[in-house]
């Protein structure tokens, strides 16, 4: 199926869940108010192998969706490391741009610790055999993520550090190390003084921007489920902190999203 775009600019989502239970009644109707915001494309990012396997599926059905396959760390717990493996296959599928969401999230789950380091440390290793960058969560956990990464060469994959959480200071190395940041709608709200000055510091072509749909609506929506279409307003504000245009943060973002998951050689064999 075509994904028609109504809008001269065009935007695109670079992480979000649409493949969730949350659009069930109404997915084609999410879908179309997204082309009418401009959404030309999206990444549909799996958080468990079924999960995975119905992001691939429904970004199957639309030219210009693509998928992520991996096992989030909060489940880490729940699957062993041979059922991410096992997504190999899965991630051969040429919708298949990415591996992730991986990382740490000691915010909700603290208690397995050790098994999210296990199981972070095969998401990069699946990533560098397939050829394909990594999406990293990070949430409470900026100091082991990194070491992580430094210790397994989790860099080398390239990537995105998702709803990125963390100060300028993370954002410095992340860029250094060739990985892109990617900004939610959380930079419109009130108390969001910490991610706009990674914003503002961030160059351009280093950012992408997401929705994390359904979570995290971003002002005046905050408190609804979201949706792609909202992109609209993270870019507005991305244009407000850095003092140009919203047409210039479209086609940037655009063109980055292009860039680490389109257009980026892969292993085939």
């Amino acid at each position: 199926m075509v994904f028609h775009n109504s809008c001269d600019i065009t935007l695109i989502d670079s992480h979000n869940h649409l493949h969730f239970h949350e659009y069930e009644k109404d997915r084609e109707d999410v879908v179309n108010r997204a082309a009418a915001a401009g959404v030309t494309s999206m990444l549909l990012v799996g958080i468990d192998p079924e999960n995975s396997r119905e992001a691939v599926a429904l970004a199957s059905q639309y030219t210009g969706f693509y998928a992520a396959v991996g096992i989030h760390p909060q489940l880490a717990t729940t699957y062993a490391i041979d059922e991410l493996y096992s997504l190999g296959d899965l991630a051969k599928d040429p919708k298949v741009v990415a591996v992730g969401e991986t990382g740490f999230d000691l915010f909700r789950s603290p208690q397995s610790e050790d098994e999210q380091r296990a199981l972070f440390a095969a998401h990069i290793t699946l990533a560098k055999e397939l050829g394909l960058p990594v999406i990293i969560h990070d949430r409470d956990a900026h100091e082991k993520t990194t070491a992580l990464m430094d210790e397994r060469d989790g860099w080398a994959t390239g990537g995105v550090f998702h709803c990125f959480s963390g100060d300028v200071s993370l954002a410095r190395k992340v860029l250094d190390e060739g990985y892109h940041v990617s900004i939610p709608g959380v930079v419109t709200y009130k108390n969001a003084a910490r991610l706009q000055e990674v914003v503002a510091f961030c160059p351009l072509e280093w950012l992408l921007i997401e929705t994390d749909a359904p979570y995290l609506s971003p002002t005046p929506y905050r408190g609804k489920r979201n949706e792609p279409s909202y992109i609209r307003q993270t870019a507005m504000e991305i244009a407000r902190i850095k003092g140009i245009s919203f047409e210039e943060v479209a086609l940037a973002t655009t063109e980055n999203f292009q860039r680490v998951f389109v257009r980026k050689p892969r292993n085939t064999g």
